[in-house]
């Protein structure tokens, strides 16, 4: 498995604070059979703003620390980046993108979308940029409205669950609609966006309620097909639920019952 969205990048924003935790979750994520990992620290100005150089600096160390530890999981490099005005112009200089794609994953503000939200997102995509929305399901103005996310991938935008919200971690309400996106297909990628603060991965125990409530075929998509693509430059399907109820009948009744 592939995880897009995580804060181990040591010493450089919210998440892991030292390289010691770091390596410690690092092997985790490979007893839970992550491949390879995203080093998605904020990037939200002025807060977190770090210069490229002591980020290439910190992923340097991190993988000469992990291969010490004899841990074989490929590391990324990208950002969680905040949408404000004019972040298109930036994100080439300061290295902001998935592993040097045009893959983005960026967030917004958690309790109301911002007025110009579609505006800075139109941007991104004219720019020929693939913004993937982080932890949809927990942005007020989804959870009030979940519909919205269909309008927003039809922008052109992918979508991002976070595993801790299938598991209720944030909450029933985050929870209730992790679970109705995942259903109607809305989400393109799950990952962990681990911040190093519990020393627990439990980031596959998502994956095997997937495979449980819905198919090995979704479970699939989300941490491993789709993550591939990005690395490659593959077309990753907007929406893919109506090709999936074609093969399985009764494909989201099963998660209901």
């Amino acid at each position: 498995m592939i995880d897009i969205h995580t804060h181990i990048l040591h010493g450089v924003d919210d998440g892991s604070p030292d390289i010691k935790i770091s390596i410690e979750h690092l092997k985790l994520m490979q007893e839970a059979g992550i491949t390879d990992v995203f080093l998605t620290s904020h990037f939200l100005r002025p807060a977190f703003q770090n210069p490229v150089e002591l980020i290439t600096k910190r992923i340097a160390e991190l993988r000469d620390a992990a291969k010490k530890e004899n841990i074989n999981i490929k590391l990324h490099r990208g950002a969680e980046i905040y949408l404000d005005d004019g972040i298109h112009n930036i994100i080439e200089s300061e290295q902001l993108s998935l592993a040097d794609t045009k893959y983005l994953l960026v967030e917004t503000n958690m309790t109301e979308f911002p007025a110009d939200l579609y505006h800075i997102l139109y941007e991104l995509v004219r720019a020929g940029y693939k913004p993937i929305l982080a932890h949809p399901e927990r942005y007020m103005n989804v959870m009030m409205k979940p519909s919205i996310v269909e309008d927003i991938i039809h922008k052109n935008v992918y979508m991002q669950i976070n595993s801790s919200s299938l598991l209720g971690h944030y909450g029933n309400s985050i929870q209730k609609t992790a679970w109705r996106l995942l259903e109607q297909g809305h989400a393109h990628f799950l990952a962990s966006d681990n911040h190093c603060r519990v020393p627990i991965y439990d980031h596959n125990l998502a994956v095997n309620l997937i495979r449980k409530n819905i198919d090995d075929f979704t479970a699939d998509l989300l941490t491993k097909t789709n993550p591939v693509k990005i690395l490659t430059g593959e077309k990753i399907e907007y929406f893919y639920v109506k090709s999936i109820q074609k093969e399985k009948k009764g494909f989201f009744s099963r998660f209901f019952k």
